[in-house]
């Protein structure tokens, strides 16, 4: 294995991690603070939206560090990155922006609800 297969390794696995450590952040935030939201149907549809999103987004990153991990430890599975490593990564990935992107448009829905009822003006 060369130097550059060993810095993939790494920064996929490091990407994994922030991917994981961002997504439970909104998560946990989110959900900790929801009772001060007063946020309507559509507000919390978005957002249960955006919790599934986030939610498969740290399952398919786990299941990518498993991978990775498993390619550091076992010969047979050299190549994390191909077959259903690359397919969890990807997953994770996609998750991950479709998430923050629900909850940017939740958080942007509640702001224009709270204005109207002149909650901000």
């Amino acid at each position: 294995m060369g130097l550059k297969d060993s810095d993939a390794h790494q920064i996929a696995l490091e990407l994994m991690k922030q991917i994981i450590t961002l997504a439970s952040g909104v998560v946990a935030l989110s959900a900790t603070f929801l009772d001060k939201l007063q946020a309507g149907a559509v507000s919390l549809g978005l957002l249960g939206l955006s919790w599934v999103a986030l939610v498969v987004s740290i399952f398919f990153g786990l299941q990518t560090i498993s991978a990775i991990v498993k390619s550091r430890l076992d010969p047979e599975h050299q190549h994390w990155s191909r077959g259903s490593g690359q397919t969890f990564a990807r997953i994770s990935k996609y998750a991950f922006v479709a998430g923050i992107f629900l909850f940017a448009i939740f958080a942007f829905v509640l702001l224009i609800s709270k204005s109207r009822c002149g909650m901000w003006i």
